[in-house]
């Protein structure tokens, strides 16, 4: 049956399916989720404090209600958006048969990959010393190792960063990903080592302008630290698509986080699906901290088009 003309029995697996899902569970997930389907605009229109059940079939019900956006029900971009979250099994099979002619969004660019190698900047400050930033290091290299596609990538990694290093790195390697790995304060900064020893925040405006200066090669940022999604919502307004954390995040779930990532990310996944995995991660370890990462892209970048290898 097509998704506009959904029967009641297929109405309700859906929201079955969908509030099954441990990924709709908290609000923060919710609204994450919704920006990842890019129903963003629903986000006024929804009751976010409901039990998963409820919001599940209201949400699917206003979509339903809502009808085409963009050239395709709205409720399109939902159920293909559940389907990067589920594994392969019944409940994948029934909605892509939903789906219909809509597993592609209408006029879908063509999935842009990037050729030749891909060099991996991954730095790390860690000035109060009390993060396993080298665990999540060789977390990151093992996984690019095992992946089928790892001589697409070469990772390149520099440690103790200081406030000085960051332009000189940029421009020494280089980069298509940069991947950040230490502490992030409340006010979203960076904690870096600066002159004589001091603790001190980066500027995310400032920032933000070495990434439009230096942005040539540079299409993914991945900031693994606490708080630090008002910086990537800063460096996705010049950089394709950046990887955020709006809460704390501890040392596991950073380094679960970071091996799943890469290894989608080398194995031929685009931005999006590797970002799913290792939210996925999380779910799978039972770490409380699957809402904690967000995606964010570049106005007119689609993260489901992006690859690597």
């Amino acid at each position: 049956m097509p998704i506009e003309n959904l029967t009641t029995e297929e109405y309700r697996r859906l929201v079955k399916i969908m509030a099954d899902m441990h990924a709709w569970q908290s609000i923060q997930q919710r609204q994450a989720n919704m920006e990842m389907a890019g129903l963003e605009r629903f986000k006024r229109r929804v009751d976010f404090n409901t039990p998963a059940d409820v919001f599940s079939g209201l949400f699917v019900s206003d979509l339903r209600q809502f009808g085409s956006l963009e050239g395709e029900p709205a409720l399109a971009r939902l159920v293909r958006h559940l389907v990067t979250l589920l594994g392969e099994g019944d409940d994948r099979t029934f909605l892509e048969s939903l789906l219909g002619n809509y597993v592609q969004p209408p006029d879908a660019p063509t999935a842009v990959l990037r050729s030749g190698t891909n060099t991996i900047l991954f730095l790390s400050a860690n000035p109060q010393h009390d993060l396993a930033l080298d665990k999540e290091m060789r977390l990151v290299e093992r996984a690019i190792q095992r992946a089928s596609r790892r001589d697409k990538f070469n990772l390149e990694k520099q440690t103790d960063l200081h406030l000085k290093d960051v332009q000189e790195h940029l421009l020494r390697f280089q980069p298509h990903i940069v991947h950040f790995a230490g502490h992030g304060d409340n006010a979203g900064s960076l904690a870096v080592q600066g002159e004589g020893g001091a603790i001190v925040s980066v500027p995310i405006t400032a920032l933000r302008e070495t990434f439009a200066i230096l942005h040539d090669n540079i299409r993914l940022v991945v900031l693994n630290a606490c708080w630090s999604q008002p910086l990537a919502a800063a460096l996705a307004e010049v950089v394709d698509c950046v990887v955020g954390m709006s809460a704390e995040i501890t040392d596991e779930a950073a380094c679960d986080f970071s091996e799943a990532f890469y290894y989608a990310l080398a194995s031929g996944r685009s931005v999006h699906e590797a970002f799913a995995l290792g939210v996925n991660a999380l779910d799978l370890q039972r770490l409380r901290a699957s809402a904690v990462p967000h995606l964010t892209s570049k106005a007119g970048v689609n993260p489901d088009q992006i690859y690597f290898a």
